[in-house]
């Protein structure tokens, strides 16, 4: 039952990305890709190589939907593929909650932290990607960290809010 409902909120996030997050561009290159944050909160509890199999299959479909040639699932491999190192960095068994495994177990602080450091990954990825020159790295990182920061602050008010409830 529970991978009914993973399905479920990955087909959920991959639509509202492409049919309604993808409509908005902030400032020419803005864009919040919300669509990796499953890879945090429900993925993360898979074991590795069924990680990577969800990860592919959630940046092919927004490629499929967008005609973007690859470069979601790429980026999408690449943050599942370093998803349980960056996890491990953020893990801190002495104050996170031992009940719980994976990401739910972190503390917020280290949730957000966590989502940052994973947000930007996937966007320097999937922009150096998209770009793929070495002329233009100040405009790789400035674009990287924008968007980064922008998909982080929807992410962070969703977690605030989930946190008051």
């Amino acid at each position: 039952m529970r991978i009914i409902r993973d399905i479920a909120i990955l087909l959920g996030m991959v639509l509202i990305q492409v049919y309604l997050l993808n409509e908005f561009l902030f400032f020419r290159y803005l864009n919040p890709y919300l669509y990796i944050y499953p890879l945090f909160s429900i993925v993360l509890g898979y074991q590795r190589g069924l990680q990577l199999l969800v990860a592919f299959a959630l940046g092919a479909s927004v490629d499929l939907l967008e005609g973007s040639g690859g470069m979601h699932s790429a980026a999408s491999v690449f943050l599942a593929f370093i998803l349980p190192f960056l996890y491990g960095l953020f893990k801190n068994n002495r104050d996170d909650n031992q009940d719980i495994s994976g990401f739910q177990s972190l503390s917020l602080e280290r949730k957000l932290g966590l989502l940052l450091i994973g947000f930007f990954i996937h966007h320097f990825a999937l922009f150096a990607l998209e770009n793929f020159s070495s002329d233009a790295w100040l405009s790789l990182l400035k674009r990287s960290l924008y968007s980064s920061l922008f998909s982080f602050i929807f992410v962070l008010l969703y977690q605030l809010w989930n946190a008051r409830r």
